[in-house]
C-alpha cells in the first residue's frame, strides 16, 4: 500500500513531465523507424547533402568547390557550411571506428544524428513553452503539436540542414526570452547571439529571423537600459562564451559582411563564384532557364493573367499551399493530406479571427506574447515575399515554396496557439478548440503513415 502511496504522489508531482518524456519516446521511435527504413533519395535533398558531407570529410578545413558540388547547382564558397562541415566530422570518425562501413550505415548513422538534432529542437520547444506558459499541461501542448506536424517528422529522420537550424533557431528564441524576463542578461544574451549565428551559418534563411531577434534585443535593451547597465559580468563563463560569440560574429562576417560588400548581395550569383560552364550544369539553371518568365512577372502582369492578387494570395492562396507542405510530405516524393487541409484552414483562420479578438485588448496580455508574436509575423512575412516573388517567376507554380522554410518558427507559432487558446475566457469554447486542435493533429500526424503504409507509402521504404 505504502509503494502504491508513493506512485501515486511521484504521478501527481511529475505526471506533466512524465507526458513529456512519452512525446519524446514516442516521436523519436517514430522518426528512427524512417530513418532506418526510408529508401535513399525521398528526404528532401538529401543526396546533394550527404555528397556535400563526404567533400568536407576529406579536409578539417573547408574545401573548394569540385564538379561533385557544384553539378548539385549550389556551391561552397562565400555560403553557410556547418551543416557540411559537422558532417565531415562525423565522418571521420565513422571511418576512424568503422572504415568498413557501406553507403547505407553512413546515410543511416548520420540520419540518426540529424533526429537527435530535432530531439534537442523539441526539448528546446518545451523549454521555451516553460517560459510563456504558466500551466505545466499547457506547457506540453507546443511539443505535442509539433511532434503530430508529419513534415516536421519526416524531415527529422533525413540528412538535412535544416533539422540543425530549427534546434539553433529554437534554442536561440528560448535564450532571448530569459534576456527580455530580466534573467541574467550578459550571459543570456551572448547565448542567443552565438546559438542565431551559428544558425546562419547553417543556412542564410535563418537571416530574417536574425534580424528580427536583433531588433527585439535592441529595443528591449534602450527600455530596459535603467536596469540592465552596468552589465555584470560573472567569471569565467562569461568570458568563454564571449569568446565563441566572437569566433562565430568573424565567421558570419567573413560570409555575409563579404558578400554585401564584394557582391552586393546576401548570396551572391552562381556566375559571380563560379565559371559559366559550371553554373550552366546546374539543374536550377536548367530550370529557370526552361519554365522562367525572363524577366519576371509584374504584380499588374500576372493579375491581367488571371493569377491571384498579392491580397488574395496572402489570405488563401498561400496558406493552404504551407499548410500542404507543413501537415503533408514533400521530397522527392510527396503525400498530401487533401482530406484533411479543409480543416487545418479552418483552424487557422479561426485562431486569426481569435487572436485579433484578443489583441483589442492588448494591454493585458503580457509584454512577451506580443514581442514573440512581431518576431514571427516578421519571419513570415520575408516567406511569404519571397515565395510570392518565386510565383511571378515561374507562373504560379509553387516552386520552393517548402513547409519547412516556416519550421524555424513553428515552435514559436504553436506556444503562441496555446497561449491564445488558454487566454479564451469561455470555458466551454476553450475546451471546444483544444479537443477540436488535438484530434486534428492527432488525426493528420505520424499515424498517417501506419494507416496508409499498404496504399501509399509501402514504396517509400526498404524492402
Amino acid at each position: 500500500m505504502t509503494s502504491q502511496n508513493n506512485l501515486l504522489r511521484l504521478w501527481k508531482s511529475h505526471n506533466a513531465k512524465f507526458v513529456m518524456a512519452l512525446l519524446l519516446i514516442i516521436f523519436t521511435a517514430y522518426s528512427l523507424f524512417l530513418a532506418f527504413n526510408l529508401q535513399p533519395g525521398i528526404i528532401p535533398d538529401e543526396p546533394a547533402h550527404i555528397a556535400f558531407s563526404k567533400h568536407f570529410s576529406t579536409t578539417i578545413g573547408i574545401p573548394p568547390d569540385t564538379f561533385e558540388t557544384y553539378k548539385w547547382g549550389w556551391y561552397i564558397e562565400q555560403n553557410p557550411f556547418l551543416f557540411y562541415w559537422l558532417n565531415g566530422r562525423y565522418l571521420n570518425i565513422i571511418n576512424l571506428v568503422a572504415p568498413q562501413a557501406s553507403d547505407q550505415e553512413i546515410l543511416v548513422t548520420l540520419r540518426v544524428i540529424n533526429t537527435l538534432y530535432a530531439l534537442g529542437t523539441l526539448i528546446f520547444c518545451y523549454l521555451l513553452s516553460k517560459e510563456v506558459l504558466q500551466h505545466r499541461w499547457w506547457q506540453i501542448l507546443p511539443v505535442f503539436l509539433l511532434t503530430n506536424t508529419l513534415m516536421f517528422v519526416f524531415l527529422s529522420a533525413g540528412v538535412n540542414y535544416d533539422n540543425l537550424a530549427n534546434i539553433f533557431s529554437m534554442a536561440s528564441l528560448y535564450f532571448l526570452v530569459r534576456v527580455l524576463k530580466g534573467k541574467r542578461f550578459v550571459s543570456n544574451s551572448l547565448m542567443w547571439i552565438f546559438l542565431i549565428g551559428l544558425g546562419t551559418l547553417t543556412k542564410y534563411t535563418i537571416l530574417p529571423l536574425a534580424l528580427a531577434m536583433t531588433i527585439t534585443w535592441v529595443i528591449h535593451m534602450i527600455i530596459r537600459r535603467r536596469t540592465i547597465f552596468p552589465l555584470k559580468f560573472s567569471g569565467w563563463k562569461t568570458v568563454m562564451l564571449f569568446i565563441v560569440f566572437l569566433l562565430v560574429l568573424v565567421g558570419n562576417v567573413l560570409i555575409y559582411g563579404v558578400n554585401i560588400l564584394q557582391y552586393q548581395s546576401i548570396t551572391p550569383p552562381c556566375r559571380e563564384i563560379l565559371l559559366e560552364a559550371q553554373c550552366e550544369i546546374s539543374p536550377y539553371e536548367k530550370r529557370s532557364e526552361a519554365i522562367a518568365n525572363n524577366p519576371k512577372m509584374t504584380v499588374e502582369e500576372s493579375i491581367a493573367e488571371g493569377f491571384p492578387s498579392p491580397q488574395r494570395y496572402a489570405a488563401v492562396d498561400w496558406v493552404k499551399n504551407m499548410l500542404l507542405r507543413t501537415f503533408g510530405m514533400i521530397g522527392h516524393k510527396s503525400f498530401f493530406p487533401l482530406t484533411l487541409i479543409t480543416y487545418y484552414q479552418v483552424l487557422v483562420y479561426g485562431i486569426l479571427v481569435l487572436g485579433l479578438v484578443n489583441l483589442l485588448h492588448w494591454r493585458k496580455i503580457p509584454y512577451i506574447p506580443i514581442v514573440l508574436l512581431l518576431i514571427s509575423a516578421f519571419y513570415a512575412a520575408v516567406l511569404l515575399y519571397q515565395n510570392y516573388q518565386s510565383e511571378l517567376l515561374y507562373d504560379f507554380q509553387h516552386i520552393a515554396m517548402q513547409g519547412r522554410y516556416i519550421f524555424p518558427i513553428i515552435g514559436l507559432l504553436y506556444i503562441l496557439l496555446a497561449y491564445l487558446i488558454k487566454l479564451t475566457p469561455s470555458k466551454l469554447f476553450k475546451w471546444l478548440v483544444l479537443i477540436f486542435v488535438v484530434c486534428l493533429f492527432l488525426l493528420g500526424g505520424p499515424i498517417v503513415i501506419l494507416r496508409g503504409y499498404d496504399t501509399i507509402f509501402s514504396s517509400w521504404f526498404v524492402s
